[in-house]
């Protein structure tokens, strides 16, 4: 495992521009967006959703930038606001942790909705290659130190 500080700024670049904004009403699959994506992500990028159960429509596990595009398309989709702080970047070895509070509402429901969500980031040769999403900061770590 080596520590980056380059690691951290890749995963800042990817996540900054959607903190605080509606992403709700982002087009997930317009070229910025899928530019933004190419620069800090591998093209065989890894995606693992959260193992709770939450998030229910969404797959389990996406692969390559359209299915990181297909991913958040699919998410987004039921809200009519939704938005994100990024709470931390915690360097551990290769990866970055990034825990999160998260919350939207349902675009015919009306309902609001709040989780929070740690992604884990791992990073080889300056990109991103696998996001795995966690409920806790702590969890993110276990798995991390078990996966290492």
């Amino acid at each position: 495992m080596s520590e980056s500080p380059e690691n951290v700024e890749v995963v800042r670049s990817l996540l900054l521009p959607f903190g605080g904004v509606n992403v709700a009403k982002i087009d997930w699959s317009a070229e910025p967006i899928r530019e933004l994506l190419e620069a800090a992500c591998a093209a065989d990028v890894e995606l693992r959703t959260l193992e709770s159960g939450v998030g229910t429509g969404v797959g389990d596990v996406y692969r390559g930038i359209d299915g990181l595009v297909d991913y958040l398309l699919e998410w987004m989709e039921p809200f009519g606001e939704y938005q994100i702080d990024w709470l931390d970047y915690v360097e551990h070895g290769d990866f970055v942790l990034v825990p999160s509070t998260q919350w939207g509402i349902g675009g015919a429901s009306g309902v609001r909705v709040e989780l929070d969500v740690t992604y884990a980031c791992e990073l080889k040769n300056g990109r991103i290659t696998r996001v795995l999403q966690h409920d806790t900061l702590e969890d993110a770590r276990s798995a991390v130190e078990a996966d290492g």
